[in-house]
């Protein structure tokens, strides 16, 4: 972002910041200062702060937010869902762990288990696609006279 949109964007959001200082005195442009320059962010920060409903609340804040790109909302769609994905995994490992902690021996024999399960399932697999025709077979196909 060059400095000269860079300036006229923190100037779109100073205008967004005296708009909801205006409507919500309560509020202090210092503590808004604080909030990312997003309208989902200053949304949220708004609504934890005063007693008003939420289309209220959205109404001022993207009145006077810039407009995002599309680029911009697919970023920061894409940057939601990694971090949602991100935390549903490590709360994922961290469980693993405490299953495992708690239950040590009965985890290692889960494990043998299924790695067994799954050795004798490929085995299977590779023997059925690569087995040899059966002695009835080979006499059914000869041909005899």
């Amino acid at each position: 972002m060059s400095t000269e949109t860079s300036v006229a964007h923190e100037a779109d959001w100073t205008r967004v910041r005296s708009a909801v200082c205006n409507r919500w005195p309560q509020i202090k442009e210092e503590e808004l200062s604080k909030c990312p320059n997003e309208a989902e962010w200053m949304i949220e920060f708004v609504k934890g702060r005063v007693d008003a409903s939420q289309d209220e609340i959205e109404s001022v804040v993207r009145e006077f937010a810039p407009q995002e790109s599309m680029a911009d909302r697919i970023s920061h769609t894409a940057e939601d869902s990694v971090r949602k994905a991100s935390e549903s995994a490590r709360f994922a490992v961290m469980r693993a762990d405490e299953c495992i902690a708690e239950r040590p021996t009965q985890s290692v024999l889960a494990s043998f288990v299924a790695g067994a399960l799954v050795g004798v399932t490929v085995t299977a697999l590779w023997f059925r696609q690569n087995r040899e025709p059966s002695r009835w077979e080979h006499f059914k196909t000869r041909t005899w006279g």
